[in-house]
């Protein structure tokens, strides 16, 4: 832990907007769809044509885009954000896609209570830096109508593990973890192991019930390791994100370290990656 001495991390959003980042936000929509099949669970019922559909964090647009392909145009799609600058012009957009100015995090304004069917959270671990995802889901369950789904996606870094074809080096065990340990940390800044809290992750079921959603489901599935190299190139392209906007604010080389340990593991992309689980977190709000 950083001493009263050493300049600590103020993040807000941690990782980056630009062209390089719409290209990392594009290859992780099309790795996690990957066995999945799926963009929403199979378990939301999406028969109804009047569907209001909410994505909590847009990004690029990508999931809402591929989504509008697959429901009638009377469907409702909004995206919830407080920044819209990765996305497509509005004029490229399908009809029924809206931009939606709010931050997830704050109470939602009277006309988004209870307006939507299916909410849907992905890849937010950035974000729930303290471990405790439950102001902002009391928020979302306050946007969702009786009966409505959340639908909320993550990666499960609990299961991370290195994997390594057997004629790989051995220490490329600890380059790969030490660059885990140093960004999730802020440069060892922050308490560990991990800044970056993700228990809350595994518990997120429990925490579905705890504040009232009922039938939760838990979906869980590892990547292919076919796709493990390209999992890894958009963990490393984020790594560079964080030290370029967070950790060169720190001073004193940090994200020189960090870009140092970067080139190391890139070095062993040929030979050496992780995986870990997917994990999607299903709960649906009582009927009143």
């Amino acid at each position: 832990m950083a001493s009263s001495s050493t300049p600590t991390a103020k993040p807000g959003y941690m990782l980056s907007r630009g062209f390089t980042a719409n290209t990392r936000i594009a290859l992780q929509h099309y790795l996690w769809k990957d066995g999945l099949n799926y963009l929403l669970h199979p378990s939301i019922p999406t028969t109804s044509k009047d569907l209001k559909i909410a994505e909590i964090g847009v990004g690029t647009g990508i999931w809402l885009i591929e989504l509008a392909r697959t429901l009638p145009p009377t469907v409702q799609l909004d995206g919830l954000d407080i920044s819209f600058g990765q996305c497509p012009p509005k004029e490229w957009l399908p009809q029924n896609i809206a931009w939606v100015t709010h931050d997830a995090f704050s109470e939602p304004p009277e006309e988004l209570l209870e307006k939507y069917d299916v909410i849907h959270v992905q890849l937010f671990i950035t974000l729930i830096r303290d471990g405790n995802p439950v102001p902002m889901l009391k928020n979302l369950i306050k946007m969702l109508k009786p009966g409505g789904y959340i639908s909320w996606g993550e990666w499960d870094v609990a299961t991370w593990e290195v994997i390594r074809i057997p004629s790989a080096p051995s220490q490329t065990n600890e380059e790969l973890n030490e660059l885990r340990e140093y960004t999730s940390t802020l440069g060892k800044t922050r308490p560990g192991p991990s800044f970056i809290s993700s228990g809350w992750i595994t518990r997120l079921h429990q925490t579905f019930a705890e504040n009232g959603l009922s039938n939760v489901i838990v979906d869980r599935h590892k990547f292919s390791t076919e796709i493990a190299t390209l999992l890894l190139d958009t963990w490393m392209v984020a790594s560079q994100e964080i030290s370029a906007n967070i950790l060169d604010g720190l001073g004193g080389g940090q994200g020189d370290v960090a870009r140092a340990l970067v080139e190391e593991v890139g070095k062993n992309r040929g030979n050496t990656a992780f995986n870990l689980e997917r994990v999607i977190t299903i709960g649906q709000k009582p009927l009143k």
